[in-house]
């Protein structure tokens, strides 16, 4: 009777490891399907084309993607021509809401110590802001690039880097207002100090033009240059957590 049991028991056990592995099997299928970027084109890119992108050193592709997924995402709901959108629909508010995820993902895929942004968005925005001549005007008493890009410096931030995070980054996305006299308009220059009020449509044109500047310099990367293997790292993490 104990050996029929036994053998029962080794049966029942194979089974199991077996099914746990096809399951095993059957997720990764499905996440390699996840679909990560649709185009202008509307060409669905999925999880598997990165990472056959990615084992063939695909350059002209993984570039493509990077401004494909961001630009889409964040910037051209925005970029609708109607009249009556521009009008009645398009607010400064919702740029600034999307601007700010922008910044936060687009470090991300550019600076190798801030590939996960959890507990260290504040860093984000102050490294973007005096690293980026665009948005040069946002930097003043801002902390060093190297302190920002520095996870383990705890610093307090300070100046304009952080109260652009704490009033506008953190007042949108969690309250949806603004904080401490920000504001957020349509018109003047991009960004007025005296009266902290940023003009949404020229802070959306050069994050464009951001985007836009380092999608040409991955299409002109080596595979193995340093800035393009940090982006790479960065894909790898995102697949890696769905």
């Amino acid at each position: 009777l104990l050996r029929p049991l036994k053998t029962y028991m080794t049966w029942l056990m194979s089974f199991l490891v077996t099914l746990i592995w096809l399951f095993r099997d059957l997720l990764i299928m499905a996440n390699n399907q996840v679909i990560l970027a649709i185009y202008d084109d509307s060409r669905e890119i999925t999880a598997d084309h990165i990472s056959q992108w990615i084992a063939t050193s695909n350059v002209s592709e993984l570039a493509k993607f990077f401004y494909q997924r961001l630009h889409r995402r964040y910037i051209k709901p925005f970029e609708y021509k109607a009249s009556a959108y521009k009008k009645d629909y398009k607010d400064g508010f919702s740029i600034m809401a999307n601007c700010c995820l922008l910044i936060e993902t687009y470090i991300s895929f550019t600076v190798p110590s801030l590939k996960d942004t959890h507990n260290n968005s504040e860093k984000c925005f102050g490294y973007f802001f005096v690293t980026n001549p665009r948005f040069h005007s946002f930097s003043t008493g801002g902390l060093s690039a190297t302190r920002y890009a520095d996870i383990k410096d705890r610093t307090k931030d300070s100046g304009i880097p952080h109260d652009f995070y704490s009033n506008v980054r953190c007042g949108i996305l969690h309250n949806g207002e603004t904080r401490s006299g920000w504001k957020i308009s349509r018109s003047g220059q991009l960004f007025d100090a005296t009266e902290k009020r940023i003009n949404a449509t020229k802070f959306l044109k050069e994050m464009k033009n951001t985007i836009q500047a380092t999608y040409q310099k991955l299409q002109k990367s080596n595979f193995n240059d340093l800035e393009f293997q940090t982006y790479v790292k960065r894909l790898e993490y995102l697949i890696s957590k769905l």
